[in-house]
């Protein structure tokens, strides 16, 4: 008798939050009211998540889902730039050798230094210029 293994899915999503979400929903056959239920949160602002009208929640919220989905908060790309920006944020060494980095090894725009450049270059809030990208 042979077994049939079920595919396993990567560890991180590759994909923007509304479509992680969605997916994940219908992987696991829930509906809104379902996932409500196990969240506590409210069916439509989760309709409105899986349709991009709402922008993507807090780190905490995020951590509902995540559990009420039986995934790692860190699943979601959002959460996952959010911890990179707070450690960015915290280390101007660090935003200037990953700058260095990307000039040497990535071809940037021009419209790409630029950006880079105006949010100091590793001098006040680099992380969050890296989340705008």
């Amino acid at each position: 008798m042979q077994t049939m293994l079920k595919p396993t899915r990567p560890r991180y999503s590759r994909e923007r939050f509304q479509a992680a979400l969605k997916g994940l929903m219908e992987e696991r056959h829930l509906s809104y009211r379902q996932l409500a239920y196990k969240t506590q949160l409210s069916a439509g602002y989760l309709n409105h998540l899986t349709k991009g009208t709402r922008p993507v929640p807090a780190d905490p919220v995020i951590r509902i889902i995540a559990t009420a989905l039986c995934v790692e908060p860190d699943f979601f790309l959002e959460f996952r730039l959010r911890q990179v920006a707070d450690v960015l944020d915290a280390s101007t060494h660090l935003i200037d050798a990953l700058y260095s980095v990307l000039l040497l090894h990535t071809p940037l725009s021009d419209d790409m230094k630029a950006m880079l450049e105006r949010s100091g270059n590793g001098h006040g809030n680099g992380g969050s210029a890296i989340l705008a990208v």
